[in-house]
């Protein structure tokens, strides 16, 4: 359940992310379109609510929850780049960058695995 102190974070972000995003792009480019500023909005927002939950679990104790949400937003994130970046390998479209993000990306994933796996529940 998110408290209202992780929705207030959120918010705090996504505005500033709005506003920013906002901002350089108009400075960019010379015209306001506020698609883009609104998905940065939003991952901002997302990212300002789910950095809030997983440091609340951690201050209670309960690493293996706050360890699983980041596995799952490393995987939600990693897994499409990895396929991406794989398939511009393979066919010859490659860059040092796209090597470098897969072995980042594997390495990211395992390393939570390993520590969801490692850390114990707190038993009440």
């Amino acid at each position: 359940m998110v408290k209202q102190v992780d929705l207030k974070y959120g918010i705090a972000f996504g505005f500033a992310g709005f506003i920013i995003a906002l901002a350089g792009m108009f400075y960019a480019t010379g015209m306001l379109d506020l698609r883009f500023p609104a998905v940065i909005g939003a991952g901002f927002f997302g990212g300002g609510v789910l950095g809030s939950l997983v440091r609340r679990l951690n201050k209670k104790g309960e690493e293996r929850k706050a360890g699983f949400i980041f596995l799952c937003i490393v995987l939600i994130a990693g897994i499409p780049s990895i396929a991406e970046y794989t398939y511009d390998i393979l066919t010859g479209n490659w860059k040092i960058w796209k090597l470098i993000s897969i072995f980042a990306f594997a390495y990211l994933i395992s390393y939570e695995v390993f520590c969801v796996i490692k850390s114990e529940e707190v038993k009440k």
